[in-house]
């Protein structure tokens, strides 16, 4: 048993990285079209490498096409890790970066999280700002999405691989049928962000990158601002796409039917909707009694509120430099983020609501007989006990874990509210912080890594990876095989 472990593990690890190196090889394209032949080379033989040597050890152990509950959890943590150290290589080779700088970047791009250690962008090959792009473009859906559409079968293995990448909606009866509903409206959304922003006299190649970084809720550029184009109207429309890439894929498959009753009924995209009309008009607010004129005010305002709630994470202006009150906003939004089931990060809103009608229900069940049931109802559907306190769970994690990294972060960093910013920016893979994240020394920038890391997989998987329930699974496994 135990060996058949190890080989599902393999096998979903090295199919993994089979796919990865083609991927390696789509950023080849724009290197040889603009001729940095360094990048091009570096690409290419990173990418052939790395697919071919993971194709042959492939075949020398037996294809899994279903995976174990402990495999799927080994698959899924350290899958996200390989690649991400993978995708380190060329920033290590084109830009010269330091090890763990290289790491830092392809972790902050296939998390979406957005943060960045570039700091000239007129320099900086175009197909680096590529790669970059398209990280963000497949970590938004997700890299074990596409594994598990391209080489998992169906039933529970792709289930488990699918729910252990953060998601837990499924709109159609197969999960497969879903990732490839996913991917098209993903691609489709990415595809008419592109043409409206060519139509606004964006660069194609800008609106290309700029689209798979709004639908994705990443937030990488390719200048050093989105004011570097110009056009309050580009950000009006960036704030739609970044909207868009919060809101849940199943009320994209809801539209493609014609349901069009569900996205009225839907509870989330109303408290995203509304919590954005009520923060971007406080912000502006504090921005406009800070002294700040009004276009000012109510562009960067709502934009910077957008960009933070969806966690996306766009740069247009320096938020050090705005007042307390707006920031501690945007702060908030942090740890809130998006709705369950879009690319947006976060603590999700779906888990804010349960947590709500939760507290609500108990203060209600003090004035009812003890024998009271009152269940707790959300959309028409009503919870089970055992999901509120699922949810639960996860929001304690969620913020002892910003708690303890805040603790960490504060004896590094001098300022503590630019370091609360920098680790709840990390774990949401929101981005913009309080404090430049060029200047965090290394331990620093290790602690984000990791933050990053397990933001983008909800933490149970990563927890789940070093539990002792884990390597007591393995272990019943083993002497299971010598019974």
């Amino acid at each position: 048993m135990i060996e058949e472990v190890k080989e599902e593990i393999l096998s979903g690890l090295l199919g993994l990285l089979v796919i990865f190196g083609g991927i390696l090889l789509l950023p080849v394209i724009p290197a040889l079209i603009f001729g940095e032949f360094e990048s091009a080379m570096t690409f290419l033989a990173t990418g052939i490498a790395v697919a071919l040597l993971a194709f042959l050890a492939r075949s020398k152990i037996r294809i899994r096409e279903s995976y174990s509950r402990v495999s799927s959890i080994v698959i899924a943590s350290v899958g996200w890790m390989l690649v991400s150290a993978i995708g380190a290589i060329p920033f290590a080779v084109v830009l010269r970066f330091n090890p763990l700088d290289a790491l830092f970047e392809s972790m902050s791009g296939f998390t979406t999280t957005g943060m960045t250690l570039i700091t000239d962008f007129e320099t900086t090959p175009l197909s680096i700002l590529f790669w970059r792009s398209l990280s963000e473009w497949i970590g938004g859906v997700g890299i074990i999405l596409l594994f598990t559409l391209i080489l998992v079968g169906g039933g529970i293995g792709s289930w488990r691989l699918y729910h252990l990448e953060g998601r837990e909606e499924k709109f159609t009866l197969s999960t497969i049928a879903t990732i490839k509903r996913i991917w098209l409206i993903y691609s489709v959304l990415t595809a008419i962000c592109a043409l409206v922003l060519l139509l606004l006299g964006m660069p194609p190649f800008d609106a290309v990158n700029i689209a798979m970084t709004a639908v994705s809720t990443g937030g990488f550029l390719t200048k050093s601002s989105i004011t570097y184009f110009g056009r309050p109207e580009i950000q009006l429309v960036l704030c739609v796409f970044m909207m868009i890439g919060a809101i849940s894929f199943s009320l994209f498959y809801n539209i493609l039917r014609f349901d069009y009753k569900q996205i009225f009924k839907d509870v989330e995209t109303k408290f995203l909707l509304g919590g954005l009309l009520v923060c971007g008009t406080l912000v502006a607010a504090f921005l406009l009694l800070d002294g700040f004129d009004t276009r000012y005010a109510l562009l960067e305002g709502f934009f910077n509120t957008i960009t933070i709630f969806t966690t996306t994470g766009y740069t247009s202006v320096d938020l050090s430099a705005w007042p307390l009150a707006s920031k501690s906003i945007l702060l908030l939004l942090m740890v809130i983020g998006g709705c369950s089931g879009s690319t947006a990060g976060g603590m999700k809103i779906w888990r804010l609501i349960v947590m709500y009608r939760a507290a609500m229900m108990e203060i209600s069940k003090i004035s009812l007989p003890p024998i009271a049931v009152k269940p707790i109802k959300i959309g028409g559907k009503v919870l089970s006990e055992g999901y509120v306190v699922r949810v639960g769970a996860f929001v304690f994690l969620y913020f002892f874990a910003i708690l303890v990294q805040f603790i960490i972060m504060s004896t590094i960093v001098p300022d503590p509210l630019g370091a609360l910013s920098l680790v709840a920016s990390s774990q949401g893979n929101i981005g913009p912080a309080f404090y430049p994240v060029t200047e965090v020394p290394p331990f620093g920038k290790g602690l984000l890594i990791a933050s990053m890391w397990f933001g983008r997989l909800e933490l149970f998987p990563v927890l789940a990876l070093f539990s002792r329930e884990l390597v007591d699974a393995f272990r019943a496994k083993k002497e299971k095989a010598y019974v």
